[in-house]
């Protein structure tokens, strides 16, 4: 089924779910967004095209199953193929927050944050090929005064790395995460945030993994730095620090992430990855926090204006895997028009060394517009 058929699908089943009452559910409500980008580059060795792409149209429900659970459906459907972003079933129990299904794996505050709050149209290039998003598992959550918990065992993603075939009775990943954020009582109107995380995946059978990543920037949808395909591996390690203050309309935050891949019969390799990152609201509004998350920006009048500044570094090169090291320098300006809707843009200036074409520092200026319902 293509694209447009398995839009047309979801949507009328959302449509038809909604006036029906999907069986009895309460407050149903429709959700959705659209990230629209555009690109033009002053390209270096690779040729990166000028382009335009939507980079997130996705669509989905959420609501009450009855008094004890509730449920969210969401799946994006951007040019690159239709795929399944939050599916799960939720409760409260034991002071916290069970929830089963597909959700993102607790690591990474710049992971964890929605795309709809990113402060760059990009996340950061350690967190993309870091952290692991979404899999399919059994997460729990907990707050304790100023303590967050989040743990979560989880395998394979909706659509990703399926026995199948001869392969039907190979055995899938298996992980185990854990997310642990301090959030101390400081002065009015300032936020310290710190985090640590570790996740840890036994690959089962699927022993072939590969790291790549783009200049943070999406439409010419190019990787300018590349392990390849990395054999016999039997499981990984990955280890994340975290931190962020906040002092009304400012903000900084700053997150480190390493992945230690063991590997059987070859020697073991790490890869690891930082960015430092800084906004400041020029018309006062405050960026929203809930969760051991960061949200958007909501304006208190007319629009919000806000301009930010990122350093990045990522290294996918140890013994005799050269994959490359990526640095990025991203300068970023955001208009808000409403909490719902917001318009970006974003230089890029990236540095690449032993890359897929060797050395090189292409850059990039980069517009979004994006709405959420």
């Amino acid at each position: 089924m293509n694209t447009n058929l398995k839009l047309s699908a979801v949507a009328t089943f959302i449509a038809i779910a909604c006036a029906s009452g999907v069986a009895e559910a309460k407050d149903i409500e429709v959700r959705g967004r659209m990230h629209l980008d555009t690109a033009t580059y002053d390209s270096d060795v690779t040729e990166l095209g000028n382009a335009t792409a939507m980079r997130r149209t996705r669509l989905g429900m959420s609501g009450k199953l009855d008094d004890t659970w509730s449920f969210q459906i969401e799946y994006d459907f951007s040019e690159n193929g239709t795929s399944a972003n939050d599916v799960f079933v939720r409760r409260s129990l034991a002071n916290g927050t069970l929830t089963i299904g597909q959700v993102k794996v607790p690591m990474g505050l710049n992971e964890l944050t929605s795309s709809n709050a990113i402060t760059f149209m990009e996340r950061a290039s350690n967190s993309n090929i870091t952290a692991d998003s979404r899999r399919l598992g059994v997460h729990y959550a907990r707050s304790m005064d100023n303590v967050l918990f989040q743990s979560m065992v989880y395998t394979r993603s909706i659509g990703g790395e399926r026995p199948s075939g001869a392969n039907s009775g190979s055995d899938s990943p298996m992980g185990v995460a854990g997310r642990l954020v301090f959030n101390p009582a400081v002065a009015d109107d300032q936020l310290l945030h710190l985090g640590v995380s570790v996740a840890a995946e036994d690959r089962g059978d699927f022993n072939s993994l590969r790291y790549r990543d783009r200049p943070e920037v999406r439409p010419a949808d190019i990787r300018l730095i590349d392990t390849g395909s990395i054999a016999d591996v039997d499981s990984t390690l990955k280890l994340g620090l975290e931190a962020a203050y906040q002092s009304g309309p400012f903000s900084v935050e700053a997150e480190y992430l390493s992945n230690s891949v063991n590997r059987s019969g070859n020697p073991d390799v790490t890869f690891d990855g930082f960015h430092v990152q800084a906004s400041y609201v020029l018309t006062g509004e405050k960026r929203g926090y809930r969760g051991g998350n960061f949200r958007g920006v909501t304006p208190s009048g007319k629009g919000a204006w806000e301009v930010a500044a990122r350093f990045s570094q990522t290294n996918l090169s140890d013994g005799a895997i050269i994959g490359g090291e990526q640095s990025n320098i991203t300068l970023g300006l955001n208009y808000y028009a409403s909490s719902s809707v917001r318009f970006m843009a974003n230089i890029i200036f990236s540095d690449i060394k032993d890359g897929i074409a060797g050395d090189e520092k292409p850059k990039a200026f980069a517009l979004r517009a994006q709405y959420a319902f």
